[in-house]
């Protein structure tokens, strides 16, 4: 028995020592899951069909989401306004719960307006220079605007340049606007400008214009090419007048105080991920507007808008107008007439 003593002894500090790095491989384990960090099921909702290049950004967003936290960061999308029109959008933001929604500048610009500098009818001569504009030092104090109502301005996300759909004539000159019901999309200067040259401009949701063309409420829409395909207004319009009188896009915005909680590299994933999907949804815009308008030359008369300068002459007008209302506007006009 003496003998088995240091033998028994043997075998139970083993099986203490066992144990205890059993516990120990238990305790790193842990630990170690715990360091890959938490998981997230984020929403994001835009307005619009999901063949259109909004909702196809969205999709690219989150991919880039989940193959950059390694399958942590899920991101479902609702289109087509399926949480809500964006005044609940950014009520959602503001109280946390919505993550994400790329906001139409036209809507933004009705609580932010200095957002109405981007609403400019013919500032911009094509969509290179929009996106050349989103970079400037004002485009980006705009962005932080947002910050005041509970929300994150992230980036910039262009769809196209607005051209006219309309019915009866195409419009050359001034003189074919008088009179002539529209359907646009914009803040108030968009909406100055055009009672200016005697159009009755008209603001309606974008799911309305199919029906109101059709039954004649409406005479033209201002649209891109994305929703003139996606909406199928090729259907109920006549002529589309290639005008490129305003850029048209949105704002990928995040609730800000759902961001602010997130630890510094999860909002480093994200900002990262954003980029990304921006840098590719930008080539998509510019390599698919050739392609669109193609198709649509099947579908619709498209011609060009030859007095163009007769227009933007009397936007000159609404510049001004605008710019002595807000510094800011004013900042970002002569930016972009500068480069």
């Amino acid at each position: 028995m003496k003998k088995l003593k240091p033998i028994l002894g043997m075998i139970l500090t083993s099986a203490v020592l066992f144990l205890s790095a059993c516990s120990g491989s238990s305790e790193t384990e842990t630990k170690a899951a715990g360091e890959k960090g938490k998981t997230y099921e984020f929403k994001m909702t835009h307005v619009t069909q999901t063949g259109h290049i909004w909702h196809k950004f969205a999709e690219k967003f989150a991919e880039e989401l989940e193959a950059r936290s390694d399958g942590r960061m899920k991101l479902e999308i609702y289109p087509a306004a399926q949480l809500g029109p964006e005044a609940d959008m950014v009520q959602q933001l503001s109280s946390g719960s919505l993550d994400f929604a790329l906001i139409t500048v036209p809507y933004l610009s009705s609580r932010f307006p200095e957002l109405d500098a981007w609403n400019m009818p013919f500032l911009f001569e094509d969509l290179e220079d929009v996106l050349a504009a989103q970079e400037t030092e004002p485009a980006q104090k705009m962005l932080g605007l947002l910050d005041s109502q509970g929300l994150k301005g992230m980036d910039y996300f262009f769809a196209a340049n607005h051209n006219l759909l309309v019915n009866g004539d195409p419009i050359q000159s001034i003189d074919d606007v008088k009179g002539r019901k529209i359907r646009f999309a914009g803040g108030a200067s968009v909406i100055d400008f055009w009672k200016g040259l005697g159009a009755s401009p008209i603001a309606m949701g974008l799911p309305e214009v199919y029906n109101a063309m059709q039954t004649g409420v409406i005479d033209g829409v201002s649209i891109d090419t994305n929703p003139m395909l996606s909406e199928k207004f090729y259907e109920i319009g006549k002529t589309y007048v290639l005008t490129n009188h305003m850029a048209f896009g949105g704002i990928v915005t995040a609730s800000k105080t759902k961001y602010e909680s997130m630890p510094e590299e999860d909002q480093k994933i994200i900002d990262e991920a954003l980029a990304a999907a921006v840098e590719w949804g930008e080539k998509e815009i510019v390599a698919i507007s050739d392609k669109n308008l193609k198709e649509l030359e099947k579908l619709v008369d498209v011609v060009e808008l030859k007095n163009r300068e007769q227009f933007s002459g009397e936007a000159k007008k609404i510049y001004e107008e605008y710019s002595n209302k807000s510094e800011l506007i004013k900042e970002f006009i002569s930016t972009v007439k500068k480069e």
